[in-house]
């Protein structure tokens, strides 16, 4: 699988009681307009960052998981309750980084956008792929290469 190169990308909760690193590349850029994330973000989409879990660390403080609670690991700062990030069982080196917690934001639209029979009708993130639900397992792979390939320049 094609990764965009590695460099080291940090971010925090909005008190900065929880900030966490990652060196690892960037897999994926995505914006998910489930109701689900809707309620969670309290916004019409929540953005998220993918990179390699083992290459992911929370530097400073703990989280505390919120939301729903099924194979799902959604993760909080306890203090002024940011969602942070998701890890996922079925995803084992995956971390989902909310895109808005890192300290250099990306200038660049989301990669993907995802449940889009859900979002809200005058919501346009100009991403370059849209998905109606939840992509197909052998989508990822294809565009993860497309997002390195285009990341790469």
């Amino acid at each position: 699988m094609a990764e965009t190169p590695s460099v080291t990308i940090t971010g925090q909760c909005r008190c900065g009681e929880v900030r966490f690193a990652f060196d690892g590349p960037v897999l994926l850029t995505a914006a998910c307009h489930c109701r689900g994330c809707q309620r969670m973000t309290g916004s019409a989409f929540s953005l998220t960052t993918a990179t390699v879990l083992s290459r992911f660390t929370v530097t400073k403080g703990e989280t505390v998981l919120g939301g729903l609670r099924g194979d799902a690991r959604h993760h909080f700062c306890d203090g002024c309750k940011s969602w942070l990030f998701t890890t996922h069982e079925a995803l084992r080196d995956m971390v989902n980084v909310r895109t808005t917690m890192l300290d250099q934001l990306p200038a660049e639209p989301p990669f993907v956008e995802m449940f889009t029979d859900e979002a809200l009708p005058w919501v346009k993130t100009g991403a370059k792929h849209s998905f109606a639900q939840f992509p197909a397992a052998d989508e990822f792979g294809p565009l993860m290469q497309e997002f390195a390939a285009t990341a790469a320049g």
